[in-house]
This record gives structure tokens, sequence and C-alpha cells, in this order.
């Protein structure tokens, strides 16, 4: 008799579909991969239960079981299901996003066969896993290992990586990593715009508009070669150049044939063997003595370790009260137990430093996991956790759901930071919150830790859901830098402003400069001018694929859209009107850096000042090379975004100055007030991390009066805290309701319209959720497609667990889904949602 089972299938439909198989496969099946047929294609599943009897209707069986034994474990499985249920997606997203997309990469792997099959054993094989079979007689015509490129091309397959995984776990053959060879050149395919349009921006801008009405696509990836071969005078990667621009190779044949873009071969050298980039650690922290605060915190985590029951701790401390220290001890503590440490941060591209310092206190145990992994250091990454090798995991939002063996720690590095939330594509789910609910199913404990909790942590640490540790003084005596609010209304009636700078502020760089110390300054907008205006008629250009005006970027000189990336050559005069000239309204990073260079060039000649943004640090490494250099005095004054606030350590640093606070205070959102705190108060604390350094901090803004600059001023957190609750009580936002953002999309304004008011009029009412919309949001169109938003609030006072509102999405979907629902309109639903922009 077969054996049936269901699986979830990577698709957006919220349901398992059922499959059967032979008897005569034994083992546990949940778990286990499973190649089925699905309408017109082929899909890769997961196996999450088996049924007990046979389903009513006619099932179809599968192609190809694809493990030996489970690659996702019961607890997982559990784990996903509900990370499906809470963010209302597909338990087969979650899975996906579980799970990397190749767990053997084609390059870089051999494959050695370690003992040839039975005839028995190879019919069994042909029967269930025909794959699987034919590489086994493959393998038997070589005797030598051979690479998994060739394996490919000779079954004339894309992906093996299941196969050969399965018969790896069978004990056939053997995967070898290719041992790194001597540092050659090898050749990578790129593209650049045609010479013509390099030499003529006028004409390249023209072709972008007329290429922007028939096929936008080309215009994005036209627009994205452009601004990179003007950043970095080359062509660019061909692989780089599809992602950034969203784009397919369909789209590159095109424009080849038009002739408008050329692709060249560049010569491409990796690092000698064994050089690797200096470490930004200092030390060996786990040598460092525990301070009284800290001994507090580490034996309250050591005793709910032994307990071996679920605990969620939220580690407030102040920046530079040594947090780091206590999650390796916490981390030390789990290790002799013998069980696992998951480590999340917010981005693993921003904090170089603090991997170091993981890598120097637990050498040769950890492993790091984050998107921009080659398949290769995917591979070996996966493989060592699964075999227990890396009992230290350490990554960014999808490393919640790294396979640990036995799972003792979880710790959220900075948990308040909005990049554990993820946008798109589902799962939309929140790191932090999932990193709890592990924790909790796994009996572990989690370790929340920051200097700024999140309105959300702090709360529940009040009503006693976390219990709460706090660091209340830096670390090695050092004091908190002392906070200067310079008032920019003041300064511009007294005409004391030079820019961007007021007098004080320029007066502060140029001493701290003199005494050889570092300097940063926080500016949360990159570019050099916020938008252009034509001073005669007042227009503006705005992007062509959404509804936001072009930020100007002096160099290279462009107008770019931070949304989709969009660019293009600024206009030699108005399209509009003619004028020649435009204003620079506004100031990002680059204005900034020019600023500032100009006004204290002729004092010191020698002085460097460099930027830290996504444009500056695109390229891999170049973080950890800015830090470095910053670190060794080569950079005088580093000037940055929101970079700037996140994972720093550096001693020589004692003057932090923010150049306009209000950017941060006034933004659409309702959790503006409380990231404007968060964000002033962590940049605030990179100053004076040493005590024989006293750091200081200028902030200038308009509006010294402020709830959140005062609070920054005063280091009156608490007062801050409690205020933005009762206004988040009052307006029934978060952490008292759960805030869920319904988005309908599509190209046609008027159809997205009626769609919206579709889905409001399927939402049933229930007491615990509340409606708002359908609304406009702030930006009505993003890379072409018109938007309109339903707002749901539920009540958590009358739906604990959210059922009720779990109950209230899936009558809507079902409703506009069986009545109203066409392709060319989209429908997401983001549950916690971080904004509505």
């Amino acid at each position: 008799m077969p054996r049936y089972v269901n699986i979830a299938l990577p698709i957006p439909e919220n349901k398992l579909f059922t499959y059967h198989l032979p008897d005569e496969i034994g083992g546990t099946l949940p778990g286990r991969r499973a190649l089925v047929p699905f309408r017109q294609r082929e899909l890769t599943g997961v196996i999450v239960e088996e049924l007990a009897a046979p389903p009513p209707l006619t099932t179809k069986p599968i192609v190809e079981l694809l493990d030996e034994t489970p690659l996702v474990s019961d607890t997982l499985l559990r784990f996903t299901r509900w990370v499906a249920d809470y963010y209302f997606c597909s338990w087969g997203e979650v899975l996906k996003a579980a799970l990397p997309p190749g767990m053997v990469p084609e390059r870089g792997v051999s494959v050695r066969l370690l003992r040839s099959p039975t005839p028995e054993e190879l019919s069994a094989l042909e029967r269930r896993a025909p794959k699987r079979a034919a590489l086994l007689r493959l393998l038997q015509q070589h005797s030598v290992p051979v690479s998994v490129e060739f394996l490919a091309r000779q079954l004339r397959s894309e992906h093996l990586s299941a196969q050969l995984q399965a018969l790896e776990q069978q004990g056939y053959i053997a995967l070898e990593e290719h041992l790194p060879s001597p540092p050659r050149l090898r050749q990578l395919r790129a593209l650049e715009p045609a010479p013509e349009l390099l030499a003529d921006p006028e004409h390249l801008r023209q072709l972008l508009a007329q290429l922007q009405e028939r096929s936008p696509a080309q215009a994005r990836l036209l627009s994205v070669l452009f601004t990179y071969r003007l950043q970095h005078g080359s062509p660019m990667p061909v692989k780089e150049a599809l992602r950034r621009s969203q784009t397919s190779s369909t789209t590159v044949r095109h424009l080849l044939r038009q002739g408008y873009v050329r692709d060249v071969l560049l010569e491409h050298s990796p690092l000698p063997e064994g050089e690797a980039p200096p470490s930004l650690a200092e030390r060996n922290e786990l040598m460092l003595p525990l301070n009284p605060e800290q001994s507090y915190a580490v034996r309250a985590i050591h005793d709910a370790l032994e307990a071996g029951v679920p605990k969620v701790f939220l580690l407030r401390g102040v920046t530079g009260s040594g947090k780091t220290l206590v999650y390796m001890h916490a981390i030390r503590k789990v290790l002799e137990q013998g069980k696992g440490v998951l480590v999340l941060v917010p981005e693993i591209s921003l904090t170089p430093q603090l991997i170091d310092r993981f890598r120097t206190a637990f050498p040769e145990r950890i492993a790091v996991l984050h998107s921009h992994l080659s398949a290769a250091e995917r591979f070996s990454a996966w493989r060592a956790i699964q075999l227990g090798e890396a009992p230290i995991v350490l990554g960014a939002r999808s490393a919640v759901f790294a396979p640990l063996p036995r799972l003792g720690l979880i710790i959220v590095d900075e948990e308040h930071e909005p990049s554990y939330k993820q946008d798109s594509p589902a799962p939309r789910y929140h790191a932090r919150d999932c990193a709890v609910m592990r924790a909790h199913m796994e009996g572990a404990v989690a370790l929340l830790g920051s200097a700024t909790p999140s309105l959300e942590s702090f709360y529940n640490a009040q009503v006693g859901k976390y219990h709460l540790l706090e660091l209340k003084h830096r670390a090695d005596q050092a004091q908190l830098p002392t906070i200067r609010i310079l008032d920019l209304r003041h300064e511009r009636r007294t005409r004391r402003m030079h820019g961007s700078f007021c007098e004080e502020l320029l007066s502060a760089i140029r001493q701290h400069v003199q005494q050889h110390h570092g300097v940063i300054l926080f500016h949360n907008r990159r570019g050099f001018a916020r938008w252009l205006q034509c001073p005669d008629c007042g227009y503006i250009p705005m992007c062509a694929h959404c509804s936001v005006s072009l930020t100007y970027h002096k160099l290279p000189r462009l107008l770019r859209c931070h949304y989709c990336g969009y660019a293009t050559p600024v206009p030699e005069e108005c399209p509009q009107c003619g004028s020649p000239s435009f204003e620079e309204i506004g100031a990002g990073t680059q204005r900034i850096e020019e600023e500032l260079a100009a006004l204290l060039r002729a004092e010191f000649p020698q002085l460097r000042v460099e930027r830290m943004d996504t444009d500056t640090t695109s390229r891999r490494g170049a973080h950890r090379r800015l830090l470095q250099r910053f670190a060794r005095g080569e950079i005088h004054v580093l000037v940055g975004t929101q970079m700037v606030a996140k994972g720093l350590d550096l001693p020589h640093v004692t003057l932090v100055g923010i150049i306009n606070a209000d950017v941060q205070l006034f933004l659409p959102d309702f959790r503006a007030a409380e990231r404007a705190f968060q964000l002033f108060t962590q940049v605030a604390g990179r100053a004076g991390r040493r005590s024989q350094t006293p750091g200081e901090v200028l902030l200038q803004t308009a509006h010294p009066e402020h709830p959140v600059i005062i609070a920054v001023q005063t280091g009156n957190d608490e007062l801050f805290y409690h205020d933005e609750l009762q206004h988040r009580k009052a307006a029934l936002y978060p952490p008292f309701t759960r805030f869920v953002v319904v988005e309908i999309s599509g190209a046609d304004e008027e159809k997205v319209h009626h769609h919206a008011h579709y889905f409001a009029g399927c939402i049933p009412p229930h007491p615990a959720v509340l409606k708002i919309g359908p609304a406009i949001p702030t930006i009505v169109r993003i890379r072409n497609r018109y938007r309109r938003v339903v707002i749901l609030k539920n009540l958590k006072h009358l739906d604990p667990a959210a059922h009720h509102l779990r109950h209230v999405l899936r009558t809507a979907a079902s409703r506009y889904r069986r009545k109203y629902a066409i392709s060319s309109i989209r429908l997401t639903i983001d549950v916690d949602a971080y904004g509505m922009l």
C-alpha cells in the first residue's frame, strides 16, 4: 500500500498538497525533500506530515525522494509552521527561506565515489530515485574525483544538490571542496554603456526617456550600468548588474542587439592564498574581568541556562557598557553544556568588528551565515552547522532558521534594529520575535540586547514578560559623552552658519583633529542634495518609476531614485522652461563631505574626510577596509548615514556631530520619534568609549524643545519611553496592538483603487480588529506599481494570541480571491509591519 504525505510547496498558496510514494521507501518521512509534479512543472517541496489513511481524492506520485534522512527537524518544522501561521504566508514559502537555495554548490566541489552500489541497490534506486542511479552509473566510469559542474553537464541537469547530498548520506560518495589554488587571474563577463552614450550624457538622458516608454526594464538596466561606470570607472559584472536592476539576460540581449551596451571581459584577481583582512578586534575580551553589573547579568543568565527552561532576558546597557562581554560569557557556558548558540546581528556587512571580536574569543567554532556568501561558502557553513562542527552561528535575520542540533541560547544583538524585519518577499517575519518563539519551542534562553530597546521589548519587560537586566555604567570607568544642543534657529539669525555647520561644531572639529582624535559626523541622507529645483518655474525632476523626487549625486553627476535605483544624467537645462541652472535643495552626505573639506583645507592640508554610506560601501569588503583606515588614523573625519551608528567600538573617536536631527524627527511614521531617539543615542555612543579619552556630542537642530532631543541630551530615556507608551496607547499603536498593512498594487491606478475597496469590503467586522482605509500611502507609486493600503489594528487585550486576527485575514483573503482577484493586481499582507510609506 502506498504511503501518503502532505507536502509544503514554495508557492503563495496557503495549503498543503497530498502525494503518494511506494511503501518500500522506509524511514521517517516528515522533514525530507521531494521532487513532485505540480501543474505543468516540477517543484521541490518538504514533506511535513504522513497521513494515517488514504485521502478521498486521487493523488499523484512523487518524482523522487531527495533525502535519505530528514533535512528539517521536527522542532524546525513546528517553528516554520508557526512563522507561516503568524505572518500569514504559506508553509512552503517559510521552508524555502529556511533552506539555502543550493545545498551543494556547482563550483568548488568535487565528487568521489566511495563504494559502488550492488546490482540490487542500483535496481532499487532506479525505481525510486532515478537521478541518483544515473549519477552513480556515471561516477563508476571515473576512477578519480569529478566536479559537480561536469556531472551537471553530462546529465543535462541544472541542479544536482539534493541527489548528491542524499548519496553522501547513504555513504556512496564523498563531497570534497577544492583546495585553494595559487592566485590566478580569472575572467568575468561585464557590461557598460556604448562609448557614444558615455561621451554624450544628454543623448543618454533622451534615450533613457524613450526606453522608459517602451521598455522600462531596458531603461533600468542601462541606468544602473551608467551609474556604475561613473562611480567605479569600469564595466559592471553581469551578475551584479542583473541583481541591482532586477532584470534578466533577455534584457541584456535586447540592449546588445540595439548597440546601447557592449560586453567586455574583466580580469579578476582573488586575494593571495592565506591572505586575510586584518582583524578589527583589539584583544580576546574573555580575558577581561567582569564589573559588578556584568557579573550580576552573567549570573542570572547562567542560572536560567542551568535550569534548562525557556526564558527571555532583555539586556539593556548604555553604549560602551560591555554587553558583548556578557554575551561571550553566556556563550562559553552554553558550549560547556554541549549545546549550540545562535547570534543574530542586524546586518552582517555592517558589523565586521563584532564578527572579529567573536572569532578572537571562539576561534574555529563559528559559522557565519548571510546573503553575501558564495555558494561554496554557504555550503560549508550549513554542513558544519548540521554536523555540529560549528556550535556558534552568527548571522543576519535569515540565520534564525539555522539547523543547530541542540540549541541552548539565542542572542539578538541591537534588538531594536528595523533591519530584523523582512519586508519582501514572503515570509515577512521579524527575526527578533521569531527568535523568542524558537527559543521557547526548543527550551532555550533568548537574550535580547540593546542600549535603546524597542518600545515593544521595553513594554514586555515592564509587564514581566521579559526579565530585565541593566548595565547603567560604561565599562573600564569610561564616562558617557557630554551632549550639547546647537539651536539652528539662533545660529542662522546670527549668521554663524558655514554651509551645514554651526561655528561651534566647526571649532570642535578643528580641536579634535588637532589632537589627532577621530571625528564622526552623522547625517542620514546620502547623495549631494535631496533634489534639484528650477529657480524660474519650480520644476523638480521626478523618478520615472516612482512618485518621488530624484536625489542629486554630484559624484557621479547623476539624479538617482533611492527606491528603485533608476538614474539619469543631470539635464543641461530645465526641460520645462529652458532655464540653464538648478538650485540644490537640502544636503546629503556628499555635500557634508565636500563642505567640510573646503572649510578646513587651508588649516589642515592633509585632512582626510571620507564617507560611509551605501554608495561608498557597495563592493565586498569596502566597509571593513574603510573602518580599518579610520582606526589607523588614515581618515580623520568619517561622514556617514546610520551605518556609523552600528557596531563601532573605536577608542580614538572623541567627537560625534549630528548635522541635522530634524531630518529624522518629522517622518510620517508612528515610529519616527522612537527611531530618532535610538539613532541619536546610538551614534552619540560612538564617542569617548575609553576612560582616558572622554567624548562629546554636538547635535544641531531647529527644535531643541522636542521631547526626543531633551531625552537624548539628559539621558532620561525612562521618561521618553513612558511618554511614548502613553501616546501609542491613546492612538492604538504597538505594543498595544498588532499593526497589519494590506497593500494592493498594480500598474493600473484605477484598478488598484477599485480592488482596494473590494478587499476592504471583504473584511468581516470583529471587535478585536479595527479597519482603516483604503488609504493612499505617502508614496503612491514604486517600481511602476500604484499602491493603496488597508490598515488593521488588532487589539491585543481582546486577542492575546492573534486567533481572531488570523480568522479575519483568512476570511477576507478567501472572499477576495474567490470573487475579485486578477493576475494584474498584487495583494500582500504584512503582519507587524514597520511602516506604510
